[in-house]
């Protein structure tokens, strides 16, 4: 929701940002050292990025609030990823509870907050999805549900058209790959806990469909593809992952059954018009980038073509573009590096490098040029444990010491 007295800003945003500086009046200068260590490559790029844009805004005579704001979200993500750290080496503590439970909370206030929204708006979920499944038009769905529960509530209808359902959605995917990464380190030893638990983790699975989120249903099933991948490499397939790939041959025979499988088909392969207009927009890009190849000046809030280079090279000229180029290659480069030796990684790798592709999805399907939050929290979240993969748990903790298994070096560039 929109904070009154911030312009556009909104809520969440305001949360970061408070966040951000509570850690830094909190925290020792040097606690922050390791993280700066093993995301240094992308740090320095960024911050080129960010310097660039802002002195092109400059030159072209335009804000350079987008630019401050991305200064700010880098600050976020190193104060973030650093108490991401720092909770994953103290799992026992209150920090470390926080990351173990911060999927389930997740679960419980949105579905709290769509409840309450589509009561105010006198919208009925099982007949709209009724709808859905007989017309077998996902756009049912999106424009009766979620269009429905959601404008209201300070956000206009270009908004809730845009980006807001994938960044619901995505911060969804995002907590509880933090929840699964925290208790795969430390688990969980209560029955009852570890019920509550997979039954968030089945309702999130149940979300992500249901939100026809393309970006993040992508990400969200490069998970368990991750997980297979690890099992075909290490050779070993366990009760949990047979248990895992029954489950999901029931769901999709559930879905197949009540129709909803072929809206997601559809969804995917039929509902073809934002690929068309992402085509228009990418020869639209290209035209422009010839005109204002050197510094940019082109508005990519108005005229963005949802990739992250083509839009930092529209926005900020060909120096942006070569620091967006360092900051893909870095991340791809870490993906790749790290789903190829899979096997060698400890199992809660395997929802941080989830996290890590629901950030490469967006960074070429989000409009605009710039990481949305959810994005950069995202990011910062792999950051930190990537940070702890490097440095590994506290002296104190020896039963993580053995499953983190740290090799004698390892760099994250």
């Amino acid at each position: 929701m929109p904070v009154p007295g911030i312009g556009g800003q909104r809520l969440h945003i305001l949360v970061m940002v408070l966040f951000a500086a509570l850690m830094l009046v909190r925290t020792r200068s040097r606690a922050f050292l390791p993280l700066l260590g093993v995301a240094r490559p992308f740090l320095v790029a960024m911050s080129f990025l960010a310097a660039v844009w802002f002195a092109t805004n400059i030159y072209n005579g335009t804000s350079p609030r987008p630019a401050v704001e991305e200064a700010v979200q880098l600050v976020v993500f190193v104060t973030l990823g650093t108490a991401v750290f720092q909770a994953a080496r103290d799992l026992a503590g209150g920090a470390g509870l926080a990351l173990r439970w911060c999927g389930p909370i997740c679960n419980l206030s949105l579905v709290t907050a769509l409840f309450a929204s589509m009561k105010i708006n006198a919208v009925n979920p099982l007949s709209v999805l009724g709808e859905t499944i007989r017309s077998g038009d996902p756009n049912v769905l999106q424009r009766e549900l979620y269009k429905s529960s959601f404008v209201g509530f300070g956000l206009d209808d270009a908004v809730v058209r845009s980006q807001l359902r994938h960044e619901v959605f995505g911060a969804v995917l995002v907590a509880t790959a933090v929840s699964f990464a925290a208790v795969r380190l430390c688990p969980l030893r209560s029955r009852s806990a570890a019920i509550l638990f997979w039954a968030s983790a089945s309702l999130t699975a149940v979300m992500l469909l249901f939100s026809l989120s393309r970006s993040v249903l992508i990400a969200a099933l490069l998970w368990p593809t991750l997980v297979a991948a690890r099992a075909i490499q290490s050779g070993r397939l366990t009760p949990g992952l047979v248990a895992s790939a029954a489950g999901a041959v029931l769901g999709v025979m559930a879905l197949a059954a009540s129709g909803f499988l072929s809206v997601l088909w559809i969804r995917f392969t039929q509902d073809t018009s934002s690929y068309q207009s992402r085509e228009g927009l990418l020869k639209a890009a290209f035209r422009n980038i010839r005109s204002h190849w050197v510094t940019g000046g082109v508005n990519t809030i108005g005229e963005s073509s949802h990739n992250f280079v083509l839009d930092s090279w529209l926005r900020s000229g060909v120096f942006a573009a070569l620091a967006a180029v360092t900051v893909l290659v870095l991340l791809v480069g870490l993906f790749l590096g790290t789903v190829g030796r899979l096997n060698l990684e400890p199992e809660w790798m395997v929802p941080v490098m989830a996290l890590l592709a629901l950030v490469l999805v967006r960074m070429f399907t989000a409009g605009g040029g710039a990481f949305p939050p959810v994005e950069w929290v995202a990011l910062a979240v792999v950051a930190g444990f990537m940070t702890f993969r490097v440095h590994g748990p506290l002296p104190a903790v020896p039963e993580l010491a053995a499953d983190h298994r740290q090799p004698e070096s390892r760099a994250v560039s």
